[in-house]
C-alpha cells in the first residue's frame, strides 16, 4: 500500500482501527488535507464512514457515506464538517469545511464552522488567515468580526485585535459577551504593558492576557523546544502539588479568607485538605446549593470539576479565589482558574495507578494507586518540601514577582474561558 493510500480494515471489521484513523488523521487532516486532489476526496471519505460505523458512531458513516455518494454537495460536507467537530476530529472536519467553502464562497455559516474546526484543532494562525481572506464578510458579521479578533489575540496579533475592538458593537446580549470577551483581552494587556514582554516564549503573561489567571509553574522539560513550559504528559507528584499550594498560601495568607472549600472527588478532597494545613483555614462544607463564597475553592484538577457546579463559579465573588492544581491546555474549559499550577495535556495524580518499572526485572508494570484515606495522604503532601531546583530551574521567580505584583489579587467579576494553547506554541502528541 502507497503511504498515502487510504487505511482500510482487515476484512472483517477487526483492523486496528487506532492505526488507521492516525493515518487518516495524517492525510485528510488539516493542513495535509489540503493538498488531496478533489477526486481523491470520496475515498478517503468513505474511510471515515468505515471507521466511524465500526465504533458504532452511526450518524457520523451516515453522513460520511452521503458525502461519498454526493462530494460536491455543499449541504453534505458542511453537515459532515459539522458532525466531525462533535466527533472530535476537527483536523479531518477543517479539511471537509475547506472544500465545502471552496464551492459555496464567502458563505457565513461555512466560514465560522471552519474556524470553529481549526480553533479545536489550535490552527489559529489558519483560521485568521481564512478570516483575513473576506473582509466584506467581516464588514457585514458581527460574528465574523469577533473571531478576527480572537484568532488574532491567539496568535499574538494584539495590533489587529486592537483595531477590530472598534467594530465590535453589540446589538444583542451574546454580541455583547463576544465583545466583553475581547474587551477584557485588550484590557489585561493594557494592564501588564511594560511587565510581560508577551513575545513567543512568555508563556506566563499570555495565560495571564487570554484567561485572567495566574501560571505558578512551568516545565523544564523541553521549554527551549518543543513545550515552553507546558507539560505533555506528566506523572505528577506530591512535589508538584506542594510546591503548587506554597505559592498559593503566599498569594492568599494577605487575603485573610475565612476557610476552603472542594467540590465533590476524592483528588479535589486531599489538595484541599493539604491547603487546609498549610494556611491553617478550615475546610466548609460544599454548598448543595449556592456559590462557595466567601473562600478558597480549591480543585486538583480543573478538568474534574463536576459540570453542574461551572455555573456557580462563572462570578468571581469577593472574598473568592480559586485554585487548580493542573489546568489542561489542549481544550477549553468554561472557566479559568485564578490560580493554577501548571498546565498538562495528560496527567496522571500522584496517588493515582501509575506506571512504574519493576527494579528487580526491568519491566514496565502497572502501580496500584494510593488507597490510604485522603487526610494520611494530604497530611504526607502538607509537609513535603516541594520540588528541587532543576524541576523550577524555569520558573523565573523575578518575573513571577513582577507579575504578580501587577495582577494579584483578581478584582470581582465574570471569570473567562481557559482558551487550548496560544500564542506561544507547544507539542501536542496523540
Amino acid at each position: 500500500m502507497a503511504d498515502d493510500a487510504p487505511p482500510g480494515g482487515d476484512g472483517d471489521g477487526n483492523g486496528d482501527d487506532h492505526a488507521a484513523f492516525g493515518q487518516l488523521r495524517a492525510q485528510l487532516g488539516w493542513p495535509a488535507g489540503r493538498s488531496i486532489p478533489v477526486a481523491e476526496l470520496p475515498r478517503w471519505l468513505r474511510v471515515v464512514g468505515e471507521l466511524a460505523a465500526r465504533r458504532g458512531a452511526s450518524d457520523l458513516a451516515m453522513l460520511a457515506d452521503e458525502a461519498v455518494r454526493d462530494p460536491d454537495s455543499p449541504d453534505r460536507l458542511y453537515d459532515l464538517g459539522y458532525a466531525l467537530i462533535d466527533a472530535g476530529a476537527p483536523a479531518i472536519a477543517a479539511t471537509v469545511l475547506w472544500r465545502c467553502l471552496a464551492l459555496v464562497g464567502e458563505s457565513e455559516e461555512v466560514v465560522c464552522e471552519l474556524v470553529s474546526a481549526l480553533e479545536s484543532a489550535l490552527a489559529y494562525e489558519d483560521a485568521l488567515g481564512v478570516l483575513a481572506e473576506y473582509p466584506a464578510l467581516r464588514a457585514r458579521s458581527f460574528l465574523c468580526r469577533y473571531l478576527y479578533a480572537f484568532n488574532a489575540a491567539m496568535t499574538g496579533r494584539l495590533d489587529l485585535t486592537r483595531e477590530a475592538l472598534g467594530s465590535l458593537a453589540p446589538d444583542a446580549e451574546e454580541a455583547e459577551t463576544m465583545a466583553g470577551t475581547i474587551a477584557a483581552i485588550v484590557a489585561r494587556a493594557d494592564h501588564v504593558a511594560g511587565v510581560c514582554p508577551l513575545d513567543a516564549r512568555d508563556l506566563r503573561g499570555w495565560h495571564y492576557v487570554l484567561s485572567g489567571g495566574l501560571l505558578a509553574h512551568m516545565s523544564p522539560y523541553g521549554y527551549d523546544e518543543p513545550m515552553h513550559g507546558r507539560y505533555a504528559w506528566l506523572a505528577d507528584s506530591l512535589g508538584h502539588v506542594a510546591t503548587g499550594l506554597e505559592r498559593l498560601a503566599r498569594l492568599v495568607r494577605p487575603l485573610d479568607l475565612p476557610c476552603i472549600y472542594a467540590p465533590p472527588g476524592r483528588d479535589h478532597e486531599i489538595v484541599a485538605r493539604a491547603a487546609s494545613i498549610r494556611l491553617g483555614l478550615p475546610i466548609a462544607p460544599w454548598p448543595a446549593i449556592g456559590v462557595p463564597a466567601p473562600g478558597l475553592v480549591v480543585l486538583y484538577d480543573l478538568a474534574q470539576l463536576p459540570p453542574a457546579d461551572v455555573p456557580r463559579l462563572l462570578a468571581r465573588r469577593p472574598e473568592q479565589i480559586l485554585f487548580a492544581h493542573a489546568s489542561p491546555w489542549t481544550t477549553d474549559s468554561p472557566i479559568a482558574p485564578d490560580l493554577t499550577t501548571l498546565l498538562y495535556q495528560t496527567l496522571v495524580a500522584p496517588w493515582g495507578e501509575s506506571l512504574g518499572v519493576d527494579p528487580d526485572t526491568r519491566e514496565v508494570r502497572t502501580t496500584p494507586p494510593d488507597e490510604r484515606p485522603a487526610a494520611a495522604i494530604a497530611a504526607e503532601l502538607a509537609a513535603h518540601p516541594g520540588l528541587d531546583a532543576t524541576d523550577t530551574a524555569c520558573d523565573a521567580p523575578a518575573a513571577w514577582a513582577a507579575l504578580v505584583a501587577r495582577a494579584w489579587p483578581p478584582a470581582p467579576g465574570l471569570r473567562a474561558r481557559l482558551w487550548a494553547g496560544g500564542p506561544v506554541p507547544s507539542n501536542r502528541f496523540g
